[in-house]
């Protein structure tokens, strides 16, 4: 009787170390998760804010060319005769 009551004691202290680190394994695997999460959306976040900047360019760089562009010509042309030289155009 005493040997089957230090065998269940055993085994209980057992399942106890092994749901104990079970657990602590699934916890930091839980944490490693989470983090991996914020990590993909940070990353996600950034490219889309790349991407809004570009075109936010590209719209300004249109209305500049839509304002500009057809007068481009003739400012180039007005600031080189002001200087008197040649406005290198590279």
């Amino acid at each position: 009787m005493a040997l089957q009551i230090i065998l269940a004691s055993c085994m209980l202290a057992l399942l106890f170390v092994l749901f104990l680190v079970i657990s602590r394994s699934v916890g930091s695997i839980d944490n490693m998760l989470y983090k991996l999460e914020y990590l993909v959306r940070k990353d996600c976040d950034i490219r889309l804010e790349a991407l809004e900047a570009k075109f936010k360019q590209r719209a300004a760089d249109k209305r500049f060319d839509a304002t500009y562009g057809p007068r481009f010509e003739e400012v180039v042309d007005e600031a080189t005769k002001a200087i008197g030289g040649e406005i290198d155009g590279g």
